[in-house]
C-alpha cells in the first residue's frame, strides 16, 4: 500500500510511514523542522523492501478518467461517512463532468502488519456540464442527512447551476440554471462562486464581464450586481460571519472589499505598482479580517489584514513554481494551505509571533487545487486525473 505522507515541521500531530508502523500518529517538538521538507507520495523504500503485505495501489486516493480541477469536501455526514468529495474537470470543451465520491473511513493494514486509519476514495455518481466548471461547492449548512434528503450543489461555469445529491439514490441532477436576463444573447462566463455560510440562500459570482452578483436562491434571481473591477473579476469570496461584506480579486491586480449595505464604493486595500492579474482569493473563517491571495505566474500568496490595507502582514514564499489555490483551515485561524505547479502542499502556520511551514506533501505531478474536510484533519489535493485525500 503506498501511503501519502507528510514531511514534519512543527508540533503538529501528523500521519507518516513511520507513525503508522507503530500505529498511532505522532507529534514532534515544537519548532522543530527538517532540513528538507520535500516528500513525495509513493514511500521512500522499494516494493520489495515492504514485503509481500506492500500492494501497489494508493491509499485514500481516486483516479478518474478526465483531468480535475475543481474540488470541494462536504460538510454534511450521512451514516458513517465522512462526508463527500465533488470533483469537476475544466477541459475547453462541452464535455465535463462532475464526480461525486463517497469517503468512508476504513482501516487498512500496512506493510508493517499494523492497521491504520484512512479513507476509501469511490465514486457514487456522475453528471454532465456542458462549459468548464471553474469552481464547486457544496451548501455550506453543516448537518447530519436522514433517508430521503438531499444535499445541494453549485457550479461556475457558463451560468450558476444549483444541483441536488440524493445520498439514498446516488443520483446528482441540476435544479436550476441562474443566468441574467439581458438584451444580448451573449452571457459572460463566471470565473468563480462563494456559497454563504451565515445564510445559505445567498451565493455570489465573479465574471469576465467585470461584474460580481449576489443571487438569492430562494427566488432564483439576481439580487445585486455590481462592475466589481476595471477589467475581469477572477474570484469573490463572503468574509468569515457577514451576509454583506465580500472580498474580490481580478486583472487589474487589486483586491477590493465591498459592503452591500454601502455600495457607493468600495475599499482597495492592496494595489501595488503595476500589478499583475490576481488569480484567487480566500477568507479566513474564523477571522473576518484575514485574507490570502496569489498573483498569475507567482510563487508567493500575500496574507492581508482588511484593518492594515497597503501592505501584506504576511508572504508565503516556499513554493518553485506557481502557486495555483490556497485555503484557510476551516477550524484553525492560523492554518493556511497553498499548492503550486511544483507538485507541493505546503501547511502554513502563521501565527501572530511566527510564520513556518508546518506540514508538507508532494504529489506526482502539478497540483491544481485543494480541499479541507470539515473538521480541517484531511486535506484533498487534485492532480492530474487523481485526487488524494492526506491525513493531518
Amino acid at each position: 500500500m503506498a501511503y501519502p505522507t507528510l514531511t514534519k515541521r512543527s508540533s503538529f500531530s501528523i500521519l507518516t510511514e513511520e507513525s503508522q508502523q507503530g500505529g498511532q500518529n505522532f507529534a514532534g517538538n515544537a519548532g522543530q523542522s527538517s532540513p528538507g521538507y520535500y516528500h513525495t507520495a509513493r514511500n521512500s523504500t522499494t516494493n520489495e523492501d515492504k514485503g509481500p503485505a506492500y500492494h501497489s495501489r494508493r491509499s485514500a486516493y481516486f483516479e478518474s478518467h478526465w483531468p480535475l480541477y475543481s474540488i470541494d469536501w462536504s460538510r454534511s455526514s450521512y451514516g458513517r461517512d465522512s462526508g463527500r468529495i465533488a470533483v469537476a474537470t475544466c477541459t475547453e470543451n462541452s464535455g465535463n463532468k462532475i464526480q461525486i465520491l463517497q469517503t468512508t473511513p476504513v482501516s487498512e493494514q500496512h506493510a508493517s502488519g499494523q492497521q491504520v486509519p484512512s479513507l476509501e476514495l469511490r465514486q457514487v455518481s456522475e453528471a454532465g456540464h456542458p462549459y468548464p466548471c471553474t469552481r464547486i461547492l457544496w451548501d455550506p449548512a453543516r448537518r447530519g442527512l436522514s433517508p430521503g434528503s438531499v444535499e445541494r450543489l453549485a457550479t461556475a461555469g457558463d451560468f450558476l447551476r444549483i444541483w441536488e445529491y440524493d445520498p439514498d439514490s446516488t443520483i446528482l441532477r441540476q435544479r436550476s440554471l441562474l443566468a441574467n436576463k439581458t438584451k444580448s444573447d451573449y452571457t459572460a462566463p463566471l470565473t468563480s462562486l462563494d456559497w454563504n455560510s451565515t445564510d445559505n440562500s445567498l451565493v455570489i459570482t465573479s465574471s469576465i464581464d467585470t461584474t460580481c452578483t449576489i443571487w438569492d436562491l430562494n427566488t432564483s434571481v439576481a439580487k445585486t450586481q455590481l462592475i466589481a473591477h476595471d477589467k475581469e473579476v477572477f474570484d469573490a469570496r463572503f468574509t468569515a460571519g457577514n451576509v454583506d461584506v465580500f472580498a474580490s480579486v481580478g486583472a487589474d491586480g487589486s483586491v477590493r472589499v465591498f459592503d452591500l449595505r454601502s455600495l457607493e464604493h468600495s475599499t482597495i486595500i492592496y494595489e501595488p505598482v503595476s500589478p499583475p492579474p490576481l488569480l484567487r482569493i480566500s477568507t479566513n473563517s474564523r477571522d473576518a479580517n484575514l485574507l490570502a491571495t496569489f498573483a498569475a505566474d507567482s510563487t508567493v500568496v500575500h496574507v492581508l489584514d482588511i484593518r492594515s490595507p497597503g501592505t501584506p502582514v504576511v508572504e508565503l514564499d516556499a513554493h518553485v513554481s506557481n502557486v495555483n489555490a490556497v485555503e484557510w483551515a476551516p477550524q484553525q485561524r492560523n492554518i493556511i494551505a497553498t499548492a503550486a505547479d511544483d507538485c507541493q502542499v505546503l501547511v502554513w502556520d502563521v501565527s501572530m509571533n511566527r510564520t513556518e511551514i508546518a506540514l508538507a506533501y508532494t504529489e506526482q505531478a502539478e497540483v491544481n487545487n485543494i480541499a479541507w474536510s470539515t473538521t480541517g484533519d484531511w486535506l484533498a489535493a487534485v492532480a492530474g486525473r487523481g485526487v488524494q485525500a492526506v491525513r493531518l
